[in-house]
C-alpha cells in the first residue's frame, strides 16, 4: 500500500473545494438538469423501475433507491466505455474508467449496507469487475499482444496482461486514497444535492475529472513492466497495423503503393521512439516489431501472388508477379528519413506525389501485372469525395491516410507540431 500511495500528493479539503468548486457545480448542474428533463424516465445508472415515479423532490428527500441492480452495472461499465478491436489505443482511458467505477461503487456499497448484506454486495461488485477487467484484458492481448509475438516479442500476452493488472490496482489505490482524503469531493454533504450520491456516473466522472487535474496521471510502474504510455502507443501501431496493412489481401497493391503505407507506419514507430516517457523495455522492441511485420508484410503479398499464378482457374495468370522489393524499400525508407528532419509536411506535399508519378509512368508505359493498370486503387487516391473521418474506411486515398496520420499523433500524446493539415494537393497531371 505505502508504495502505491507515494503517487499521490497531500491535497487538503479546503484546496479542493476552492480549486475546483465552479467545475463541481457546473457537472451537478448538467446531472440534475438531465433528470429533470427525462422525468419520469429519469433511472438511476442501475435502471431500477423503482425511479420512474419519483420526482427531483423526492430525490432530494430520499435520495436515489440504494438498491444496486448489478446486471445492468456490468452492461454500462462495459457499454459505456468498452474497449474493441478498433479501440485498443485507448486501453489507458478505459482501465483509469473501471478503477475509479469500481472505487465509487464500493464507497457506495460501505456508505448504504452493513454486515453480511455489505459483504454479498462486496462479493458481487469483486465479480462484476472482475469479468469486466478480464474482458478488457482479452481484447487488447488478442489484438496487440498476439501481433507482438507474431513479429518476434516472445511471451508478450503475459508481460502485457501482468502490466494491465499492476496497472488497474494501482489506480484502484489512487482513487481509494484520494476519496480517503476528501470523501465530500463532490461536495453535496448537507446539500439539497446529496441525492446525487447514488448516481454513480456522476461521481464517477467528477472523480476522474478532479483527480486528472490534481495529479500526474503517469502512474508508476515496476521496472519490467509497461507503463500507460506503452500500452497507449503499443496500441495506436496495432490499430494502424490492423487497418491499413495486416487486413489488406488484394494482389492489385503496386510497389509504391506498398511502400506509402508501410512507410507511413515507420513514420510511427519513429514518432513513438521520440517519446521521453517510455519504458526502455519496450522501445527496445518497437525497431524488431517494424523490421519483423516489413518481412511479413512483403512475404504475405508475395504468397498471394504466387498462389494465384499456381491456379489453374486463371485465365490470365501473367497478370500476378512478385513484387520489386527494392522499390518498396525505396519509399519506405523514403518516408522515414521526412521524420528525421521533422518534415512531416513533406511527406504529404512531395513523397507521395513522387511514388503516385512513379506509379502513373508505369502504367502509362504499359504493363501486363494487374496492380499496374489504370482501374487501380490509386488513380482514387486524390479524390475528394471520401469522407476523412470514417473511421472504419480501408480506402487507399489521401484524405484517410492524413486523417489517420493527425489521429495517431493525438492518440499517442506527442507534440502537435507533427500533425499536418492541408487541403487535398491538385494532381491532376
Amino acid at each position: 500500500m505505502n508504495e502505491k500511495r507515494k503517487n499521490i500528493k497531500s491535497t487538503s479539503h479546503i484546496e479542493v473545494r476552492y480549486m475546483h468548486a465552479p467545475k463541481v457545480q457546473k457537472m451537478k448542474e448538467r446531472y440534475i438538469q438531465d433528470a429533470k428533463e427525462r422525468l419520469p424516465q429519469y433511472f438511476s445508472p442501475e435502471k431500477r423501475i423503482s425511479t420512474e415515479k419519483m420526482t427531483i423532490e423526492d430525490y432530494r428527500k430520499n435520495g436515489l433507491p440504494k438498491e444496486i441492480f448489478w446486471k445492468m452495472v456490468e452492461y454500462n461499465i462495459s457499454a459505456k466505455d468498452g474497449l474493441s478491436i478498433n479501440r485498443v489505443s485507448e486501453i489507458a482511458q478505459y482501465i483509469d474508467f473501471l478503477a475509479s467505477e469500481y472505487v465509487v461503487y464500493h464507497e457506495r456499497v460501505q456508505f448504504d449496507f452493513e454486515g453480511q448484506e455489505r459483504m454479498k454486495q462486496l462479493e458481487q461488485l469483486d465479480a462484476v469487475f472482475k469479468r469486466s477487467f478480464e474482458r478488457m484484458a482479452n481484447t487488447y492481448i488478442q489484438s496487440v499482444g498476439k501481433f507482438f509475438e507474431r513479429n518476434e516479442i516472445k511471451n508478450e500476452s503475459a508481460t502485457i496482461y501482468q502490466s494491465i493488472s499492476q496497472l488497474y490496482l494501482r489506480k484502484i489505490y489512487q482513487y481509494g486514497d484520494f476519496i480517503q482524503m476528501e470523501p465530500d469531493y463532490a461536495l453535496i454533504e448537507g446539500t439539497e444535492d446529496e441525492w446525487l450520491r447514488r448516481e454513480s456516473y456522476f461521481m464517477g466522472d467528477l472523480l476522474r475529472l478532479i483527480v486528472s487535474k490534481l495529479y500526474t496521471q503517469c502512474t508508476v510502474m515496476p521496472p519490467d513492466l509497461y507503463n500507460e504510455n506503452d500500452l497507449t502507443v503499443a496500441g495506436a501501431i496495432y490499430e494502424s497495423a490492423y487497418t491499413w496493412l495486416i487486413t489488406q489481401k488484394s494482389t492489385a497493391v503496386s510497389e509504391e503503393q506498398l511502400g506509402i503505407e508501410l512507410g507511413l507506419l515507420a513514420m510511427k514507430f519513429n514518432i513513438a521512439l521520440q517519446k521521453s516517457d517510455l519504458t526502455p523495455q519496450f522501445r527496445e522492441k518497437l525497431g524488431k516489431i517494424f523490421t519483423s511485420f516489413y518481412r511479413y508484410k512483403i512475404e504475405d503479398i508475395n504468397q498471394r501472388h504466387k498462389e494465384a499464378q499456381e491456379n489453374i482457374y486463371n485465365v490470365q495468370n501473367e497478370l500476378y508477379g512478385e513484387l520489386d522489393e527494392s522499390v518498396v524499400q525505396y519509399w519506405t525508407v523514403t518516408l522515414g528519413k521526412y521524420v528525421s528532419d521533422e518534415d512531416p509536411k513533406g511527406v504529404f506535399i512531395e513523397a507521395i506525389p513522387k511514388a503516385f508519378a512513379m506509379f502513373k509512368e508505369k502504367v502509362e508505359h504499359g504493363s501486363n501485372l494487374e496492380r499496374y493498370q489504370k482501374n487501380n486503387d490509386w488513380y482514387d487516391f486524390y479524390k475528394e469525395s471520401e469522407i476523412p473521418t470514417h473511421k472504419h474506411s480501408t480506402a487507399f486515398t489521401f484524405a484517410l491516410r492524413l486523417n489517420d496520420w493527425n489521429n495517431f499523433i493525438e492518440k499517442i500524446n506527442i507534440d502537435l507540431k507533427w500533425q499536418y493539415y492541408n487541403s487535398i494537393p491538385n494532381n491532376e497531371n
